[in-house]
């Protein structure tokens, strides 16, 4: 038995249902593309050199080059509380290797990003280059969007939006759909902005789709951010575009110019912004009647009935914990419930509220172990006073597959009201309860404190601490015992006292007495170096250099490099004890970013090398 239910992974096992597109719009097949800032992004102290598609077809947007430099960086809490990466003008970019999935002759792109300076050109995107693109999104100085595409004839047409659409104060949700029999579409926040009745069939070629620069072309560099790529093979049905721009808009904290129907991501209704999914139906021929998305929650309807043209039903959250440890508001007759809670818009095209008909709720619960379906009920605040505990619980619950549990035909749900999930045994059931805590502190140079709580263990054998830069590499540091079985709080700490300086990622790995292991959501510290940094010239070098550190030092002292990953990769000791020089060869090391520490009788110092070959 599974002794630690790690709540933090609960929320990222996704493959169970199909619609797992943004907003549950598409699945692999369809959606081909979708790079998020919030999610995949691999950095060395804010310069990105991956960024991870989350389509699931492997199209991730990588550093065309070797050396870390030109990078974009990772901006956090950049906008409504989400990440984006900024891009300056000069050098920035990224690419996405040529895959087949990506040559398009129809698509429907959404792109959220800002600009600093107004220029001629920021390129997003382009797929191939100036003489030969796919497909393009590109804004000019004036603030229109510029959507050039060259046809199978070798004709090309460059239709660009009116200007002051591309904003250097706010970022907003930009929309490009293409199919030969309808012609070009462009919006912004839900607007059309352009549109033009192309009939002709776009050429595709073998050349990386370009994030952020067209590489043909200098002066193309985009100065500004990037917070969502999403690309589709198709163009999207008017439900699912009105579906996936209520996403965006909830997520990046926008209004739409044109059917925003959830507003219970506004303020004054509780801010659930977060994995925002929904059905509706504009008529028989548009319309979205199974979605997911990123979230633990899927809605369906077994059939059409109730659903009526120009209706739709939204969904979100308020990003509480995923977890029942200390909730006191649930109902007599049960012993807990999430803290997490939903909220819906049932409301149709006007804003005005509508009744869809009954739902089918599905909630995937991976990572809580073990689940008793007969234990689950679904929590539904009725009388809108923002509480649980004077409700009736919906029991019900049925096992479906894998670690999915379903409600169906649910009645209950009225526009704006709040719902979550309880249990009645939380030994059988739990829901996620027993990691309280897991943080880390950077106490002092190189140093990094990781200190976790549990409420509960069963047949927990050890921790394992890990470590990475990049959250793809990971290194173990430290294995801690467990105290194996436990109802009561327990605290543990880990001492990382081999940081690397700048930003760390630290998880655990639990594991049981039967082998059975967990992971924890990594958490990111920001190890800084002493006041007193290294100086070390030449920096950049292609091999050979000098590190100062700093006062002479009295005796004996140690230089220790150690790579990207944290691994040591070389030391030397002595030096001149006048000076505090040393010489360090590190001509044999390959070419990236290094830290470099110093150690002697005062103390340690810290620094950074980059290596170039």
């Amino acid at each position: 038995m599974r002794s630690l239910l790690f709540y933090f992974t609960a929320f990222l096992a996704l493959g169970t249902f199909a619609q797992t597109g943004p907003a549950g719009v598409g699945n692999s097949s369809s959606n081909v593309l979708w790079l998020d800032a919030n999610t995949g992004v691999s950095h060395l102290f804010g310069a990105v050199s991956t960024w991870a598609d989350r389509s699931g077809n492997g199209n991730n947007a990588y550093l065309p080059v070797t050396i870390p430099l030109g990078t974009p960086n990772l901006l956090t809490g950049s906008v409504n509380g989400n990440r984006s990466l900024d891009f300056d003008g000069v050098d920035d970019q990224l690419w996405v290797p040529h895959h087949a999935s990506l040559d398009l002759t129809q698509w429907h792109f959404f792109l959220v990003a800002k600009v600093d300076v107004q220029k001629d050109y920021n390129a997003w995107m382009v797929k191939g280059n100036d003489s030969d693109e796919n497909y393009e999104m590109l804004s000019y100085a004036d603030g229109n969007i510029h959507t050039p595409v060259k046809w199978t004839d070798g004709s090309r047409t460059s239709p660009s939006s009116a200007g002051g659409q591309v904003s250097t104060s706010s970022y907003n949700v930009f929309e490009y759909s293409y199919t030969p029999s309808v012609g070009r579409d462009v919006y912004k926040n839900g607007g059309n902005i352009h549109t033009d009745n192309d009939n002709k069939t776009p050429r595709t070629n073998s050349l990386p789709l370009y994030i952020g620069n067209e590489r043909s072309t200098s002066g193309r560099e985009v100065n500004g951010q990037i917070a969502e790529v999403i690309m589709y093979n198709a163009p999207l049905n008017s439900a699912q575009r009105i579906i996936v721009n209520n996403y965006l808009a909830a997520k990046y904290g926008r209004s739409l110019s044109a059917s925003d129907l959830y507003t219970q991501d506004d303020p004054g209704n509780g801010d659930y912004d977060h994995d925002v999914g929904g059905i509706g139906r504009i008529d028989a021929a548009n319309l979205q009647t199974t979605s997911q998305g990123s979230g633990v929650v899927q809605m369906s309807k077994a059939s059409y009935g109730g659903l009526n043209n120009n209706e739709f039903l939204f969904w979100g959250h308020d990003n509480a914990p995923f977890s029942a440890l200390g909730s006191t508001d649930f109902p007599s007759g049960l012993q807990g419930r999430l803290h997490r809670v939903w909220r819906v818009s049932e409301v149709n095209t006007s804003g005005g509220a509508t009744n869809v008909g009954n739902v089918d709720i599905t909630f995937d619960l991976a990572g809580l172990g073990s689940v008793t379906a007969s234990h689950l009920r679904l929590l539904v605040d009725t009388d809108g006073d923002g509480l649980f505990a004077d409700e009736t619980p919906i029991s019900g619950a049925a096992f479906v597959s894998g670690t999915t549990y379903r409600f169906s035909s649910v009645s209950a749900l009225v526009d704006g009201y709040r719902f979550t999930l309880g249990t009645t045994n939380i030994s059988a059931t739990p829901l996620p309860v027993e990691l309280v805590r897991f943080v880390g502190e950077s106490t002092a140079p190189g140093t990094v404190d990781l200190r976790w709580t549990t409420a509960s263990e069963r047949d927990n054998d050890h921790f394992t601490v890990q470590r990475s830069l990049n959250t793809t590499t990971w290194s173990d540091i430290a294995r801690i015992e467990a105290v194996g079985n436990s109802t009561t709080l327990q605290e543990y700490l880990a001492v990382d006292a081999a940081a690397p300086i700048g930003w760390c990622y630290y998880r655990l790995l639990q594991t049981d007495t039967d082998g059975t292991m967990s992971y924890s959501q990594p958490v990111a510290v920001k190890v800084d170096a002493a006041p007193s940094d290294l100086l070390i010239f030449p920096n950049p070098s292609v091999g050979t250099v000098t590190v100062n550190a700093g006062d002479p030092v009295a005796g004996v002292f140690t230089i220790v490099l150690f790579d990207a990953t944290g691994r040591q990769v070389l030391e030397q000791r002595s030096g001149d004890r006048a000076t505090g020089l040393m010489t360090l060869d590190a001509s044999g090391l390959p070419a990236g970013r290094y830290m470099v520490r110093v150690e002697g009788p005062e103390g340690s110092r810290h620094g950074q090398l980059v290596l170039l070959k």
